[in-house]
């Protein structure tokens, strides 16, 4: 993996960057419960929950009868979360600050029958660790679905950068956000898994928004800044539009 663990995740920046990822051509939402779906009544724990992306839908799909435990590092968006719980009239989710490397030694009160990881798992110091350590933590058919950035997503803003500021060293290109090898590793606690691929895409209509997005995400070389705007700006006085593409890749581990 290259780059991830590097990401901004200040409430605000992880906040704007969520806001443009919403504008994506395909749901993340509606993907992610259609591989990894909860029936009425099931327990479900998204950790680095965010301001609920995934932990809302799943509460809404759990129903009266089942709960959503979502765990993030930033309280400011654990407290969204809960403003959205509420004004959804959702009684059914709970959420709290904590760190993704002391879950795996944490006991919960009961089983899950699901845990879900959006765009974050990658942030664990040992990620197939971790991995393996939440299987002990589900029901008898208990599932984990992860999922975060693929192989190529961003390669137009990479591209951009790269004829913008020849003489800047870019970040790396963002490979999977976890390695066949580390999938291999995780996989010794579970019986199978599959993997899932969404080949997405964000439409920006003005370099404002482009900019904004990448100057809160770890692509961001101040180096460059002066030079990719130019760039950026010239490219929309000429196309009127940007499009990102925005690969993902999903891992369910079963039980």
């Amino acid at each position: 993996m290259v780059g991830h663990g590097k990401m901004d995740r200040c409430g605000q920046a992880h906040r704007r960057r969520e806001s443009v990822n919403a504008a994506a051509r395909e749901s993340l939402e509606d993907w992610a419960l259609s591989i990894a779906p909860a029936a009425p009544g099931a327990a479900v724990l998204d950790l680095g929950c965010g301001t609920g992306k995934l932990a809302i839908p799943y509460a809404h799909a759990v129903g009266p009868t089942g709960n959503v435990l979502g765990v993030d590092i930033s309280p400011g968006s654990i407290a969204e979360l809960q403003t959205k719980a509420k004004r959804e009239g959702l009684t059914n989710v709970a959420a709290r600050a904590g760190n993704l490397d002391e879950i795996a030694n944490e006991s919960f009160d009961k089983p899950f029958d699901l845990i879900v990881s959006s765009y974050a798992i990658y942030y664990a110091t040992d990620m197939p660790g971790l991995l393996r350590a939440l299987a002990a933590k589900l029901t008898a058919d208990g599932r984990v679905f992860v999922c975060g950035p693929g192989e190529g997503t961003n390669r137009e803003m990479d591209e951009l950068l790269r004829r913008a500021a020849p003489d800047v060293e870019p970040p790396e290109p963002l490979a999977d956000f976890i390695s066949l090898e580390q999938i291999g590793e995780a996989s010794s606690a579970y019986r199978k898994l599959e993997t899932y691929r969404l080949a997405n895409a964000v439409r920006f209509e003005d370099a404002e928004a482009l900019l904004s997005w990448w100057r809160n995400h770890n692509m961001y070389l101040e180096a460059a800044d002066q030079a990719v705007e130019r760039a950026l700006r010239e490219h929309f006085a000429a196309r009127g539009e940007f499009t990102l593409t925005k690969n993902v890749l999903g891992v369910l581990f079963c039980r």
